[in-house]
């Protein structure tokens, strides 16, 4: 599965009320992702956090700042 649809689906089910599997799903987006240098998946990675916000466990959280640090430490692409 491609990185952007890993994190879509992670957002999904997030949104979906499934934080657990929305963990697991960000953190295999987020093994992926570290091997590409993406604007466009930064900027994805947005969408992951909001969607995982309501949600309290450890695994989310962990992955919340995972994503959080990864999106912070590359470029986002820039509106023209």
């Amino acid at each position: 599965m491609k990185i952007m649809d890993r994190i879509g689906l992670a957002a999904a089910l997030f949104d979906e009320g499934e934080p657990e599997q929305g963990a697991t799903a960000a953190r295999e987006a987020l093994d992926n992702a570290a091997r590409v240098d993406s604007p466009r998946v930064a900027t994805r990675l947005n969408t992951l956090l909001a969607a995982a916000r309501p949600h309290g466990t450890a695994a989310v959280e962990k992955a919340r700042t995972r994503a959080a640090d990864f999106a912070a430490s590359r470029p986002t692409a820039v509106a023209a």
